[in-house]
């Protein structure tokens, strides 16, 4: 950082999109009472009170995305011994050798208070006090139901935009993105190891054939039927998504080889009794469960394997992926 920055009258830090300090200048260090490898590199988080903090996640965040810039937001910073210190914000948001930077510049607003008294006092000559503290009281009120409107409305895109990016827009089932965080979630080091997990991967017998004979809007139509069938079918806690192309997977959780096998079973009879109009569908499956030292990608590697012996040997049937 440039040394005059670093000593500048007013407090100047970076942040990333992800809300980590990047850089933070002396000044504001000496304001909060930090040192600089106490916050650089860690989430804002650490200096918000609880009100900032979701003053920033629904407000101060989404408008610097909007509109690359704030000005003049009032905001709270908190000490390292847990004091609450006012500050006057501005923001631009920077491209810098690729990437993006949010700078953020403040002044603190030690004598607001002062402030406010002088102008509540020039106002008495011309407003009443109680008309004075009913306006306040008005303009606090609308000003909180806007804060809360938008605060729902960005709640509610931000939940559409998840949802959107983990589901799959043909079949509506979870897509492959979102299958393999979930999948990542049973591998981390404070996940129980001895936690029973069973994976299953499902492939449409000569799929490409009924896209040939019927048409892609036939295939599409029975690529939804099928992930209506494995929606219906699963548990609360499992998960079905579409893997690619025609082939879906079946995470199962508290699951081991015995009811794997079976629920592998009841959906591939499920899909061949069902009524697929003038063309009969099955499906291979491919059944794997979790060994101690297995990882995300040798428990998939397994299903996988299963799977291609199953289209390997007939198709329509099920194999469990044995250990190596």
């Amino acid at each position: 950082m440039d040394r005059q920055l670093d000593s500048a009258p007013f407090g100047y830090f970076t942040l990333d999109d992800a809300g980590m300090m990047m850089e933070v200048n002396q000044t504001l260090l000496r304001l909060l009472g930090y040192q600089l490898h106490e916050v650089q590199g860690k989430h804002i988080n650490l200096l918000l009170p609880n009100a900032s903090r979701s003053f920033y996640q629904l407000y101060f965040f989404p408008m610097i995305r909007l509109q690359n810039k704030v000005e003049e937001m009032y905001f709270s910073f908190k000490s390292k011994d847990g004091q609450e210190i006012s500050v006057l914000l501005n923001a631009l948001r920077n491209e810098r050798d690729g990437k993006v930077f949010n700078d953020c510049a403040c002044l603190r607003m030690k004598n607001r208070i002062e402030y406010e008294e002088v102008i509540l006092a020039a106002k008495k000559d011309t407003e009443t006090r109680n008309l004075l503290k009913a306006k306040q009281i008005a303009e606090l009120e609308s000003l909180r139901i806007e804060l809360e409107s938008k605060q729902k409305k960005l709640l509610a895109v931000n939940e559409s935009l998840l949802e959107m990016a983990n589901t799959d827009g043909l079949t509506g089932l979870r897509n492959r993105h979102y299958l393999q965080e979930c999948l990542s979630s049973y591998f981390m080091p404070d996940t129980e190891q001895f936690l029973t997990l069973s994976f299953l991967l499902i492939d449409i017998d000569y799929f490409k054939k009924v896209n040939d004979t019927y048409g892609h809007l036939t295939g599409d139509s029975i690529l939804r039927k099928l992930g209506n069938l494995l929606r219906d079918g699963t548990r609360k806690d499992d998960v079905a998504a579409r893997y690619g192309g025609e082939e879906f997977a079946l995470v199962l959780p508290a699951t081991g080889k015995v009811e794997a096998l079976e629920i592998a079973e009841r959906i591939r009879c499920q899909v061949e009794n069902a009524d697929w109009n003038t063309y009969g569908v099955t499906i291979s499956i491919g059944v794997a469960t979790k060994v101690p030292g297995d990882t995300e990608n040798s428990l998939q590697s397994r299903a996988d394997w299963a799977l291609y012996n199953s289209k390997d040997n007939g198709r329509n049937r099920i194999t469990f992926g044995m250990e190596e």
